[in-house]
């Protein structure tokens, strides 16, 4: 059972899926709607642009074949243009040109794809900088604080050997304050870091088909925190050892995409009850995302129960 939704970029590590034809995960669409998947992070290189299409359901799919090629990728960001070159590859990548800068806060950045006698076009304004103030262990009785966890921003080399950041597996609550950064949402992303740790989820209702399912990775629904707190689900954990959490504060195009996308699970104060039969796309002349965020991180090492 998926307890958390792996979402296409494989959010956190902004990759791509490419097991799925384009019309399944958005939507009904028409045969050979281009499909745009475009994040761009505040402060990160440039990203890759991906094209794709929608096959119709009488073709079998494949990455080959939804992939598009030789297509005019342009990103604008004020008075710069920046002309991305087709990487030749079976996922219709783009790879921005050399030399090309940072992602800005609280910048707008249009996108226009021509695909032959089409067009595409989006937009996106970037969030401003957004930082995680303090990440503290509560009690989970009291939820009076405990301790405070060292943040990469402070001890970056000690984030995963300093005492503080070494918790027990559904002893206490860990929790992240930040102060809002004027955006609808934001979505919170997980990573496992240590391939062939053992597990700490347990739960009677949890066969050996649901442990196959586990991923090492995972994306929340999207959510609102307007009081600046997070508090992290243990259900969200499935492994011991090394953690990252990523928490992205997301434009309104990333939003609304999350919020009214297919497979959205209940938790996290989410807007799963806000799904629609097709997301919501701000994407003219096509569907997929083209969107932008800014985000921080910590991280902390899951160790087993007691007795465990």
């Amino acid at each position: 059972m998926r307890l958390f939704v792996l979402w296409s970029f494989g959010l956190m590590f902004l990759s791509c899926s490419v097991t799925r034809e384009p019309g399944s995960l958005f939507g009904p669409a028409d045969q050979h709607t281009p499909v745009i998947d475009a994040l761009l992070i505040v402060d990160r290189p440039m990203p890759d642009i991906f094209v794709r299409q929608t096959l119709s359901p009488a073709v079998t799919y494949t990455r080959e074949a939804a992939a598009v090629h030789g297509a005019e990728v342009t990103l604008y960001q004020d008075a710069a243009e920046y002309r991305f070159v087709d990487a030749g590859d079976t996922l219709g990548r783009y790879t921005p040109p050399s030399g090309a800068p940072p992602i800005r806060p609280e910048t707008e950045y249009r996108l226009r794809v021509r695909i032959g006698t089409k067009e595409v076009n989006a937009r996106t304004l970037t969030p401003s900088r957004f930082e995680l103030e303090e990440n503290v262990l509560i009690d989970k009785k009291t939820l009076q604080p405990i301790r405070q966890l060292k943040s990469f921003r402070d001890t970056p080399s000690e984030v995963f050997t300093a005492p503080e950041n070494q918790v027990r597996y559904q002893e206490h609550l860990l929790e992240t304050h930040f102060q809002p950064v004027g955006v609808k949402g934001y979505q919170v992303g997980v990573l496992s870091l240590d391939i062939g740790s053992e597990y700490v989820i347990e739960g009677d209702f949890l066969d050996e088909e649901d442990f196959e399912d586990f991923e090492r990775y995972g994306s929340s629904p999207a959510f609102e925190a307007a009081d600046g707190k997070l508090r992290l689900p243990w259900f969200a954990i499935y492994y011991a050892g090394r953690h990252i959490l990523r928490i992205y504060a997301v434009d309104d195009n990333w939003f609304d995409f999350i919020r009214t996308g297919p497979e959205q699970p209940e938790g996290l104060g989410n807007l799963a009850g806000d799904n629609l039969e097709r997301p919501i796309f701000h994407v003219d002349g096509g569907i997929g995302l083209f969107g932008s965020a800014s985000v921080d991180s910590l991280g902390f090492v899951v160790l087993p129960k007691a007795g465990n």
